[in-house]
């Protein structure tokens, strides 16, 4: 076979896997971790992969099928990839495929539930391993509809919700299986997630096997909170099926539906909004406690102490739900619409005490910034906060952070938005992916190396290396 680069190869019991050095650390890419989901497999449970044979591991599988969020002049840059329904593949960055049993960290990424790929953004996956000595791996799993929608109470033969959780349980065992042939140790795997890749695996903590599936944990904006209930998944199915034209019960017929009818119709009943999507009832995808693939919420489970032998990390940022603002999703904010904004959330006999709340917090602001902050509140502080205390109260450890720091000059009024932490985590090894870190070059990357450190404390030693105080990086 032709590499692009000089030959890697690992011996792994799955396969043999051919990946390329890039000078830095081996890349072995696009490897598959379960067997397509197509044509009827479509909105089914990952299935195994096949065993045995040369694979080759020199380029990048294809990204979920999605809708990609428009540039930005603060986001990452893209790189051109493919799109996919055969998409359960993953990316690994080892400094060798030898003997060596390193630390491996799998991240998932974040998307709200929609979009997102293990193939780009800001990342430096052969920096990160081979300056740190660890194994980095990137799986991609199904987003959107195929990945979320709740299919069981319409389809008698579509039992298995959170499709997407599953891809990730899978790629987990693949990465118990074979890491050990890419130099990595299969007794000490952290589970990393951002924003909705956070969600997804902290909902591992509430079914039966996820808590034998990795170690440590590092949750970044993404917890073990918001899981939607059968009834509320079930309206956001209906309206995907009458838009489709759909009959229940007709599965082939949801099959050959075209995956851009999929990526419209989600589209359509989902809600941008931050505060229609995440206030109780909201019109979003996500974890369903499906009792079949989730049986448990996974925040009972750590209460009841199914994850305290998992040291885990849950961090947020300061100003979270500015994203969704300076992205333009939020629309214009008056006080009547602040009003039906904590209405939604808290009901309407709290309004005045909340209202009363944040006039005297945030007295000088305008409406925008006060219910932009009760959102961070009510979504992130709450959930970081209620997610430690569960951990601890199930005998299990729990370190919590916020990422304060802000950029300067023209990005300045972005603060510390949603997802900024995720390029810090990391390293920041690609600066020049990561327009905000450029406003500060010396501070950004000071914290990055805190973070970074932190991280890597966890991964070696199961303790990022603060106690349960709030850690701040700024």
């Amino acid at each position: 076979m032709t590499t692009t680069a000089a030959p890697a190869t690992a011996r792994a019991p799955q396969a043999t896997y051919h990946g390329r050095d890039e000078g830095r650390a081996l890349a072995f890419l696009g490897i598959p971790y379960a067997a397509p989901p197509l044509g009827a497999l479509r909105f089914r449970p990952p299935g195994p992969a096949a065993r045995g044979g040369e694979v080759d591991a020199t380029r990048y599988g294809p990204a979920p099928i999605q809708t990609p969020p428009p540039e930005t002049a603060f986001s990452v840059l893209r790189e051109e990839q493919s799109y996919g329904e055969d998409c359960l593949n993953l990316n690994l960055w080892t400094p060798a495929a030898d003997g060596a049993r390193r630390p491996v960290v799998v991240h998932l990424f974040g998307g709200g539930f929609g979009y997102g790929s293990a193939n780009v953004g800001h990342l430096d996956g052969a920096a990160f391993a081979a300056a740190n000595d660890v194994v980095l791996i990137r799986p991609n799993v199904r987003t959107g509809a195929l990945g979320f929608l709740h299919l069981a109470g319409h389809f008698p033969d579509l039992t298995h919700s959170n499709r997407s959780m599953l891809d990730l349980a899978a790629a987990l065992r693949w990465t118990r299986e074979n890491v050990a042939a890419f130099g990595g140790d299969p007794e000490n795997v952290t589970l990393a997630g951002l924003s909705s890749g956070g969600f997804t695996a902290a909902a591992l903590f509430g079914t039966a096997d996820g808590p034998t599936l990795f170690d440590k944990c590092w949750l970044m904006s993404g917890y073990a909170s918001r899981i939607l209930p059968p009834e509320q998944a079930e309206r956001i199915t209906e309206d995907f099926l009458d838009r489709a034209g759909i009959a229940p019960g007709d599965s082939a017929a949801l099959a050959a539906l075209p995956a851009e009818d999929i990526l419209r119709i989600q589209a359509e009943v989902v809600a941008l909004s931050l505060a229609e999507r995440s206030c109780p009832g909201g019109r979003t995808l996500g974890i369903v406690q499906d009792g079949t693939t989730l049986t448990r919420h996974p925040e009972e489970a750590m209460r009841a102490g199914a994850v305290r032998h998992i040291p885990l990390v849950i961090g947020r940022t300061r100003h979270e739900a500015r994203l969704w603002y300076a992205t333009g999703r939020m629309g214009e904010v008056d006080e009547a619409r602040f009003r039906t904004t904590l209405a939604r959330f808290e009901g309407d006999d709290a309004v005045e005490g909340l209202l009363a709340r944040w006039n005297a917090a945030m007295p000088e602001a305008d409406w925008a910034a006060k219910e932009e902050d009760f959102l961070t509140d009510w979504i992130y502080r709450r959930a970081t906060a209620s997610n430690a205390e569960a951990q601890r109260e199930g005998g299990g450890r729990a370190w919590t952070y916020e990422f304060a720091w802000e950029p300067r000059g023209e990005h300045a009024w972005l603060g510390a938005a949603h997802g900024f932490d995720e390029a810090f985590v990391y390293g920041l090894h690609r600066p020049e992916r990561v327009p905000v870190a450029q406003t500060d070059p010396e501070g950004a990357a000071r914290v990055a190396g805190e973070m970074e450190c932190a991280l890597l404390n966890l991964m070696r030693d199961g303790d990022p290396g603060w106690g349960a105080d709030v850690r701040v990086f700024r």
